[in-house]
């Protein structure tokens, strides 16, 4: 478990069945993410029962819930895999207000302060057009990146455009402006 000023990563269980169903029933996972499309309730329970406990237990992906401290029910998810890639989504509900940003950075400080081996550096990619998560990027301290090919695989198998970005222990100072040329946003 991590906890943030406002939240509580915690286990995904089963009990979130029905808001993962509803939260990955959202378009915007249709255009930038691989999770099946449509989404259904059968969908969220595998993902909940035995994706997520295997994935767990074979360190191939470790996946938290994101949760309010103060209890509330799930939110979103993150989860860190073993190659070092950090992916996330949140309910469209809960959007707006920086916290998975927290989430991000949560998780970031924590793998990258020694709790798993051999963790120097942390990836972030997604589809070229994802604003969204590339605004959580970089205020989770990743730079922009620009590799030798850069893509992510489709749900159906095609390889689609992508930006990717990396985040060290330390925030490199030009995390921020790397960026620009995307967000338009100035350091």
């Amino acid at each position: 478990m991590l906890r943030t000023e406002r939240l509580v990563l915690d286990l995904p269980v089963e009990t979130d069945t029905e808001l993962v169903a509803h939260y990955c029933a959202d378009p915007l996972f249709l255009k930038y993410l691989t999770t099946p499309w449509p989404y259904t309730t059968e969908h969220a329970r595998a993902f909940l029962t035995e994706y997520i406990p295997v994935a767990w237990d074979s360190g191939d992906e470790l996946t938290w819930a994101i949760r309010r401290a103060d209890g509330a029910p799930l939110l979103g998810v993150i989860g860190l895999r073993r190659d070092h890639e950090i992916g996330f989504w949140l309910g469209a509900e809960h959007r707006g207000e920086a916290l998975m940003a927290e989430a991000a950075t949560a998780v970031s400080e924590w793998a990258l302060g020694g709790a798993v081996a051999g963790a120097e550096t942390l990836l972030w990619r997604a589809n070229e057009g994802n604003l969204a998560s590339a605004h959580v990027a970089r205020a989770a301290g990743f730079r922009r990146i620009t590799p030798r090919i850069a893509t992510v695989p489709g749900r159906d198998g095609r390889t689609l455009a992508a930006w990717h970005a990396e985040r060290r222990a330390e925030v490199e100072p030009d995390a921020y402006a790397s960026w620009e040329p995307i967000l338009g946003i100035v350091a």
